[in-house]
């Protein structure tokens, strides 16, 4: 029984060794300076301190905590942390008793500081009062106040004068031949946009959300330059409606459908679908778009008001 006594008595000796202090540099400051707030925790029985960063409250009344917590170590074996402090309220503003953490060896104890009250003193007018306002000096005409514009002036004379004398003697004036694009059709752009996808090679650099946001980006532009879709702005369902209403092939369609399922996958639940269907991917939209550019060039057949037509 004194055995456990004399334990306790040990363990009360080296609680009480462990102490926590709040000091400031200043207890009389100006509205808006700041002070250094330290608190130096002491302890015989080792430990960390675990609330160092979270130590104070959310929220103070008439300061602010601007920077810290900055942490040396104390003369005496301790730990030492300083706080920079702003207060923005006149009068008497206290700073709140903080409770310091220390772990040790699974346990846990807690310190509280003491508060500490800050005189803010406010800002004084000064007593000399406004200036009056002074006339508007003029200063006087100098001709030696320009001498150093007289370079640039000279300079931009002869500038001038070159110009002229070039427009005066020039023979004919240059006519540019005026360059008419020739507007690319749908498949070629596909096919140079397929083309351009295919050499970044982003799936195999394992950028595979990348690879089929650019691949569904061309097949929704290709349906829009070639259906007049507005692909870019629907969804994956409003476009497989959209297609079946077109006179395209049970295969095409499924692997289209196949093809917007597994981009949605993989671009908004981060699906893997595999090596395989990636290396497939760019494929399926070139086989698509050669079975709609084919189907662009058979001639029409005469059709009723009810059926649809697959060409434009």
């Amino acid at each position: 029984m004194k055995y456990l006594i004399l334990l306790s008595l040990l363990c009360c000796v080296c609680i009480a060794q462990s102490q926590a202090t709040l000091t400031v540099n200043h207890a009389r400051i100006r509205i808006g300076d700041q002070l250094k707030a330290t608190i130096e925790l002491q302890s015989s029985m080792g430990g960390s301190w675990t609330n160092k960063k979270d130590i104070w409250p959310d929220s103070t009344k008439g300061f602010e905590v601007v920077s810290g917590p900055d942490t040396t170590a104390a003369n005496t074996g301790g730990l030492v942390a300083t706080w920079s402090l702003s207060f923005f309220d006149t009068g008497y503003v206290y700073i709140p008793k903080l409770p310091v953490i220390l772990s040790h060896q699974g346990k846990v104890d807690t310190f509280y500081t003491e508060d500490i009250p800050i005189q803010v003193q406010p800002v004084e007018p000064d007593s000399s009062g406004l200036a009056g306002i002074k006339e508007i000096y003029v200063h006087p005409f100098s001709l030696a106040f320009y001498k150093k514009y007289i370079p640039h002036i000279l300079g931009l004379a002869l500038l001038v004068t070159g110009l002229i004398y070039w427009w005066k003697k020039r023979k004919r004036k240059m006519v540019e031949p005026e360059i008419i694009a020739v507007p690319i059709t749908p498949h070629d752009w596909a096919y140079e946009e397929l083309q351009k996808l295919a050499a970044l090679q982003l799936w195999q650099k394992g950028e595979i959300k990348e690879h089929y946001s650019l691949l569904t980006g061309i097949l929704r532009g290709y349906l829009e330059k070639r259906f007049d879709i507005q692909a870019l702005e629907q969804t994956s369902d409003e476009i497989i409606t959209q297609l079946q209403s077109l006179q395209l092939s049970p295969r095409t369609l499924q692997d289209t459908e196949s093809l917007l399922s597994i981009a949605d996958l993989i671009k908004f639940a981060k699906a893997d679908p595999g090596i395989d269907l990636h290396a497939e991917a760019i494929e399926r939209v070139r086989m698509f778009v050669k079975e709609t550019t084919i189907a662009s060039l058979a001639p029409a057949s005469p059709t009723t008001p009810d059926e649809h037509v697959a060409v434009d």
